[in-house]
């Protein structure tokens, strides 16, 4: 009896899962109307440190979230690599080639509306700022939500079969293009066709997020980096 009672614990009904993510949902606009009456407006330095915080707060929800249900942050990817060094070099050899088709793309004249961060041109201390964000921010709390949480709870919730995950990450790369829309519509579709692959990655990885947390990381950091030298594209 008690094996059938741990896979009960283990494996909650699927509704569970889209409750979880409504919650978070939900938890996620609360904490953004909170956060945002604290930033000084327009203060971009202040806000990658609220909005830092603020995203922490989040994953710490997702954890509580999945606790609950009987779940490990390892039953959402989190599981340690077997070897951390191969995991970081094939995370930066896929990053560098992301950077680099993004921005031969822009080059060409596909270009996003990135001038929320145009501040971070020739200010060092911003970009310093920046790219703290963008390991924690973007390659931490991204991976950990979208490719993490919410990939592994549509999945469930659709079945949790082959095609579940495939239809999973076709969903969640949408979500998180419409979350860019700040970007312009090309930017959704950039984004979401970034998000797409990042869940490729995952899959790929055996569900694992690290490489993906690790791409997403240095390929943000890079594109701050690069927006200190020419700033960033005005779409």
């Amino acid at each position: 009896m008690q094996p059938e009672a741990d896979d009960q614990i283990r494996n909650p009904h699927r509704l569970r899962y889209l409750i979880d993510i409504g919650i978070l949902v939900a938890a996620s606009f609360f904490l953004y109307a909170f956060v945002s009456s604290f930033v000084p407006v327009p203060n971009i330095r202040a806000g990658f440190v609220f909005d830092v915080i603020r995203r922490l707060l989040l994953i710490g929800v997702a954890w509580l979230l999945i606790r609950l249900r009987g779940q490990r942050l390892v039953d959402i990817g989190l599981a340690r690599p077997k070897k951390w060094t191969r995991t970081f070099i094939l995370g930066a050899l896929i990053a560098a080639v992301v950077f680099a088709a993004i921005y031969l793309s822009e080059r060409a004249g596909f270009r996003r509306d990135l001038s929320t961060f145009r501040e971070v041109e020739g200010n060092l201390e911003l970009t310093i700022y920046a790219v703290g964000y963008a390991f924690v921010g973007a390659g931490l709390y991204e991976e950990f939500t979208f490719r993490g949480f919410l990939f592994q709870g549509l999945a469930m919730f659709f079945g949790g079969s082959r095609s579940a995950w495939i239809a999973a990450c076709i969903v969640q790369a949408a979500i998180f293009g419409a979350a860019h829309a700040y970007q312009n519509p090309l930017g959704i579709l950039i984004t979401g066709t970034l998000g797409l692959l990042f869940g490729l990655i995952v899959l790929a990885c055996g569900r694992n997020l690290w490489v993906a947390i690790i791409v997403h990381g240095l390929y943000d950091a890079g594109r701050f980096v690069l927006f200190y030298f020419q700033g960033p594209p005005l779409g």
